[in-house]
């Protein structure tokens, strides 16, 4: 995983993140604002289910579905792991990036 993959990001709204920088004849030259997009791809994925995703339709987790059954903890992370390594998500780096965000 490029931990410092840089992707379009998004609002918390779900929406593109615009900043428009205009030239001096006040014309809009650019305005996506691109940066570090692991955590939003992550996010993006545990809140998908299958068939949610064109270019790979396997992708998506459908955590919801853990709520409704008896699932174990090993069960859910082995899912999660699945899914991240087929969006190109090292499971084990991100849930180390996790734990060290819950520690500041």
């Amino acid at each position: 995983m490029d931990k410092n993959r840089k992707g379009i990001l998004l609002t918390e709204n779900m929406e593109l993140a615009i900043q428009p920088v205009r030239d001096a004849s006040r014309l809009i030259i650019q305005g996506l604002v691109v940066g570090g997009s692991i955590d939003q791809e992550a996010f993006l994925i545990l809140k998908s289910r299958a068939g949610d995703w064109k270019e790979d339709p396997i992708l998506g987790p459908g955590l919801t579905r853990f709520m409704r059954g008896k699932y174990n903890a090993s069960e859910i992370e082995m899912t999660i792991r699945q899914h991240f390594t087929r969006a190109g998500i090292d499971y084990e780096d991100y849930k180390e990036r996790i734990q060290m965000s819950i520690n500041k």
